[in-house]
């Protein structure tokens, strides 16, 4: 029944589109995205859980006679491919001072750094908190300004991982006490830590309040301007036509998640 109504509500998008006389780009054309592992955003290509970011691709662009190619690798290497315009979109990144790509105005959802520790004793309460701990982050990720000084400071302190399934792989330094504290996207997570079933290993110790709150975006290539403004402007429409539609919701639910702009009201 789900699937029913997805792909009755892909074609009233696909409808909605073309009512509206909105054509983003060329007839058929291959829209490619990249990204590391990193669920519910997106999983392994070709199953059939990709992740709700993939799947929110699919759902806009595919009624539209597109074809969504999504790759799965490294983060360091992603971020490179989009930006040398190898890739069209970076799936799930934060916006930045000095961020080269271009963004739609439509988010994937508010990005809460929550941090994770193996003493149930430890508790986040600031950034002196991280004094004396080892601590794990992902090479190429986006963190807050204070922790990357902090890295400056003290890198002994640290461990980067590269590589594939970043995040899975330090819960497992977390599990055997390699590292002390992992911060991280909290929806991400705890997804890793619920289907790894280290919930008696890995602890939430606290999470940190923005003074302004930080949202996910698809990040667009910068390599062909013309191209991924069209691209951006097709999933603002569609996201918004999701969303009207109901189409978002049931996507959302498949993952246990809810509309994160009803969140933010």
């Amino acid at each position: 029944m789900r699937a029913m109504v997805l792909k009755v509500n892909g074609i009233l998008l696909c409808i909605l589109f073309l009512m509206a006389g909105y054509v983003p780009a060329s007839a058929q054309e291959t829209i490619v995205a990249v990204a590391d592992r990193w669920m519910p955003y997106n999983g392994r290509a070709g199953s059939s859980e990709e992740g709700y970011a993939v799947e929110i691709l699919r759902a806009i662009f595919e009624p539209m006679g597109h074809r969504v190619e999504y790759r799965e690798m490294p983060w360091k290497r992603a971020i490179e491919d989009v930006l040398a315009g190898k890739a069209d979109i970076l799936i799930g990144s934060l916006k930045s001072d000095n961020s080269k790509y271009l963004f739609p105005k439509e988010t994937l959802g508010k990005d809460l750094m929550c941090f994770y520790t193996n003493r149930p004793d430890w508790k986040f309460i600031g950034p002196e908190s991280l004094a004396g701990v080892r601590i794990g982050l992902v090479k190429g990720y986006i963190y807050r300004e204070w922790v990357l000084e902090r890295l400056r400071l003290s890198p002994h302190q640290f461990h980067i991982m590269h590589g594939d399934e970043p995040v899975v792989r330090l819960l497992g330094m977390l599990k055997d006490n390699r590292i002390q504290v992992m911060p991280g996207n909290k929806a991400v997570v705890e997804y890793y830590v619920k289907t790894l079933g280290l919930e008696k290993d890995v602890h939430l110790a606290g999470c940190f309040t923005d003074t302004k709150e930080k949202y996910l975006y698809f990040a667009l290539s910068p390599a062909q301007p013309e191209r991924s403004k069209a691209l951006g402007a097709s999933l603002d429409k569609g996201i918004s036509l999701m969303r009207k539609t109901g189409q978002l919701n049931h996507l959302l639910i498949k993952y246990g998640l809810k509309d994160w702009v009803r969140l933010r009201k």
